[in-house]
């Protein structure tokens, strides 16, 4: 009985871990409290969009992208091109209640040859 308990407990886990999502669906980072959407646009090429909260600082979109970008290539190497949401330095000195937009890029895997 506890042993098929136990094997119902592994498959149950292993089975919400190999969800998969909708190229383009809006998805949640519960670890670093970050919605992100990526689409795969072709082999190699992905486009990701890191949306900020109101109380989440550039520094921690930037690090998400990062990370992410590692994890969708599998490697290093990759190239990221960023399409908006750069933050300038003074940006919430001055306009402290700005709403920042959307960190948005397109990533490039190395092609393994």
């Amino acid at each position: 009985m506890r042993s098929l308990i136990l094997a119902t407990m592994c498959f149950a886990s292993s089975a919400c871990s190999n969800i998969e999502t909708e190229n383009g669906a809006p998805q949640w980072d519960f670890d670093h409290n970050i919605q992100f959407e990526q689409t795969k646009l072709s082999e190699n090429k992905y486009h990701l969009q890191v949306n900020p909260k109101s109380d989440t600082h550039f520094a921690e979109l930037a690090t998400f992208m990062m990370r992410q970008s590692y994890k969708i290539c599998g490697t290093y190497g990759y190239t990221i091109e960023v399409l908006t949401g750069v933050e300038r330095f003074d940006d919430r000195k001055f306009s402290p209640n700005l709403m920042m937009p959307s960190l948005s890029a397109n990533i490039e895997c190395p092609s393994l040859k």
